[in-house]
């Protein structure tokens, strides 16, 4: 008892411990946010909702302030931390990511350990961990490299990775746990994490902020610690610390808004830049390295933030301003997260670290903002691996671009591909990453042996960093004759250069000339019916319309402005705004649950194999909202009248433009009958801590709905028996003979007449 109340003690001296709240701030506009940043009230991982309200947490003492002032809020949560601490567990489990001790988050000593494990468990991928400084209270701030040869420094580009500047934003070093342990553990089996691995040199500083994370230990010691700042003694009856994100030299201490001087302050920047030995080891590591890119991980608000986050309009060069939103735009792509700068999205900061990197050292730096204003900054233990898991994506990219990297785009210029005829295949490649290339870029085609190529290993030189080539109909193609009528062939395009780093693309054809049988352009009603019995979306149920678009923040176009048939002009769409005043983006988009659209019954019991095609548009995290990229856009095909349904495309990835999709309906996929239906659901998720209908924007819509079928005779099967044999061979000999009457179902490389060329594919055929 007595050694708890020495502890306590040194604790007090060190910190003085705050309450905080969160609270709700109604009505609010850019005189208000002025204000309280005249006032030093940290709003940081705040942007506006919907309803032209605000969140976020404060000190005791700042809500003084605002009380002082007379400014109306709500308090939604009394005490943050106690809030946070009632969602967390140690009971949760999961197979394939290790929690920690600390409702599911790693204290420091569990961060040191995992560090070790993976250098003892992946020695040849991983290096021992070093110290690259020690913080204001002597803790070490360790750094770890990943590579294929860690303990070597190689000629290839380095990644800087790191988390916790703030104290109480686990998740920033969470996530970066999981991207290490998906890298070693996937080594062997994934083509990517091999080749972020065996190309890149990856650093991790997983807590820069050591003492502030200590104490959040011992005041919460099963998480929720709101501290946020290091462990410098700077204020008398408030909240102790430098805030170390306004600590760097970059614009330190422009103003009193993007930063305090005040040592009370949330954002206090300190008495000087770096003069906190934390922000002072990083300045040391930076400058000791050549980092193309950077993540400086914290949470929340679901924001992909890159500099200058100091003032408006961005004064940064034009051509890397749009290097950043090319890059980002690609690193949100997947957890649809909010891009921008601070001072757009948020409000203006200085002496920040992603601003310091790159207006000092030329480093294209982000700010992932990791989670949602329900996760808050510990979410609960079990939104931390969906968390990780929605950031995997763009830790991975974030490695790719450092270097030289490439993106493809292969397009056809017709639709139908039928046997023995010549098609164009046309190609673009961009080397969208920082690097040039390393050597010649190379580009390989594959298919199978049904697609004959002119030319497949294509070598187009040199490409600079940024550069795309647009190589036209660089090759034809031709279709096999003895290929399989209603088949679906892939082509297969590779890009890589002298570092072997592929990027893949990939597009489908179906082989043949299919019938068109039904053709739904929905100009006309028809017998499609909006809604399910299990429906539970409140709102933006699909309905037939002209659509009238909605747009986001940024002027991004959400709902669709048009349908897809030509000449046409409706289309069925989720929550279709009616006028003008409804073109922001959250006006009736899909919330709540999911909305169905389901087709009438089809009979295609005579045909063994079919196919349906659609044009689709579907946007669930451009647009930002609480949860992007967590919701879902599915079809679905039934034989049974929809008794039981069969899942044909599931995807979280939105595209907020008109795509078409194809699907083959055979024995292997979905078999044929006379009572075939088909269902499109567009679904807003809830995820434990959503606020009422789930907050993502979800709209989605559909058009040109067909569903094509092959002619089943078998090219060659003379005999009609459904299979291609010697007795088809004797009948074909006799009917080029004159023996017997002719068939064209004979001529199988279709040039008009029945000759030895088909008996010689008939054969090969047979063989096969």
């Amino acid at each position: 008892m007595k050694n708890l109340f020495i502890l306590t003690i040194i604790i007090s001296h060190i910190f003085s411990y705050e309450i905080y709240k969160e609270i709700k701030i109604e009505n609010v506009n850019d005189q208000l946010v002025s204000n309280l940043q005249l006032l030093n009230i940290d709003i940081d991982h705040v942007h506006m909702n919907d309803d032209n309200s605000i969140k976020f947490a404060i000190s005791e003492t700042d809500l003084q302030k605002i009380q002082t002032y007379n400014i109306p809020y709500t308090i939604i949560h009394e005490n943050l931390e106690e809030f946070y601490a009632s969602r967390l567990t140690n009971d949760f489990e999961s197979r394939d990511f290790e929690l920690g001790s600390m409702g599911g988050y790693y204290t420091l000593d569990e961060i040191v350990q995992n560090l070790d494990e993976l250098y003892q468990d992946y020695p040849n991928l991983v290096a021992e961990k070093i110290s690259i400084g020690q913080s204001l209270e002597g803790r070490d701030i360790w750094a770890l490299k990943m590579s294929d040869n860690p303990n070597i420094d190689e000629d290839e580009a380095e990644v800087l990775y790191t988390g916790l500047h703030h104290a109480r934003e686990p998740m920033s070093y969470m996530n970066l746990f999981y991207y290490m342990n998906w890298l070693v553990e996937n080594y062997e089996t994934d083509q990517m994490a091999k080749d972020i691995l065996d190309n890149r040199e990856l650093w991790f500083i997983p807590a820069i902020n050591p003492d502030g994370l200590i104490y959040n230990q011992q005041i919460a010691p099963n998480g929720g610690g709101m501290q946020r700042k290091n462990g410098r003694e700077t204020c008398n009856g408030g909240v102790d610390g430098v805030d170390l994100n306004r600590n760097y030299s970059f614009m330190w201490g422009l103003d009193n808004q993007g930063s305090s001087p005040d040592g009370c302050d949330e954002t206090y920047r300190g008495n000087g830049p770096f003069s906190e030995p934390e922000t002072a080891a990083i300045e040391a590591f930076i400058e000791a390295h050549d980092f193309p890119v950077a993540f400086n991980y914290h949470s929340y608000s679901n924001l992909l933030l890159h500099p200058f986050g100091y003032t408006e309009p961005n004064p940064m060069d034009e051509e890397d301003i749009q290097t950043f939103t090319e890059i980002g735009e690609e690193l949100v792509s997947v957890n649809g997260y909010l891009l921008g700068t601070g001072v757009d999205i948020l409000y203006a900061v200085n002496g920040e670290a992603c601003d310091w990197m790159y207006g000092e050292h030329g480093i294209f730096a982000y700010t992932p903002e990791v989670g949602s204003s329900q996760d808050g900054f510990w979410p609960a233990t079990n939104r931390i691996i969906p968390l990780c898991e929605e950031n995997l994506y763009a830790n991975q990219y974030l490695a790719l671009v450092a270097g030289s990297n490439y993106s493809s785009d292969i397009s056809l210029q017709n639709e139908t591909f039928v046997q023995g005829q010549s098609y164009p295949l046309n190609i673009s490649v961009k080397n969208t990453g920082l690097s040039d290339s390393s050597g010649d870029v190379q580009i390989d085609v594959l298919s199978s042996e049904n697609l004959l190529f002119e030319l497949s290993e294509i070598n187009i030189g040199d490409l600079d960093a940024g550069e795309n080539i647009d190589l036209g109909n660089i090759t034809y193609f031709e279709v096999s004759q003895s290929a399989p009528e209603g088949t679906v062939e892939e082509i297969i395009v590779n890009v890589y250069d002298g570092y072997n780093v592929i990027a893949s693309n990939s597009i489908s054809i179906l082989i043949g000339e299919p019938e068109v049988i039904v053709n739904e352009e929905f100009e006309l009603p028809s017998s499609w019916v909006a809604g399910s019995a299990d429906d539970d979306a409140t709102a933006g149920i699909w309905e037939r319309a002209i659509p009238n678009p909605t747009y986001d923040d940024n002027g991004e176009i959400i709902q669709p402005d048009f349908d897809h048939t030509e000449n046409g002009q409706f289309c069925f769409i989720t929550g279709n705004s009616v006028s003008q005043n409804d073109s922001e983006f959250g006006f009736d988009d899909v919330d709540g649950g999911k909305t169905t659209l389901v087709s009438p019954q089809f009979d295609l019991s005579d045909y063994s194999t079919a196919a349906i095609s659609y044009w689709r548009w579907y946007s669930n995290s451009a647009a930002g909202g609480a949860n992007p990229g967590n919701d879902v856009w599915r079809v679905d095909g039934s034989n049974d009248g929809g008794n039981s349904w069969i899942n044909l495309e599931l995807t979280s990835q939105d595209s907020n433009e008109w795509t078409k999709h194809q699907f083959i309906l055979n024995d292997e996929t979905i078999s044929l009958t006379n009572q075939m239906k088909f269902r499109f659901i567009a679904e807003d998720v809830f995820n434990e801590g959503d606020n009422g209908s789930g907050g993502s924007i979800i709209e989605a819509a559909l058009d040109d709905f067909q569903i094509l079928v092959f002619n089943d005779n078998l090219a060659g099967d003379v005999n009609y028996d459904g299979d291609l044999n010697v007795q088809d061979v004797v009948i074909m000999i006799n009917m080029i003979l004159g023996n017997i009457e002719t068939d064209m179902i004979a001529d199988i490389n279709n040039d008009g007449g029945i000759n030895i060329q088909d008996v010689v594919l008939l054969i090969n055929s047979i063989l096969r």
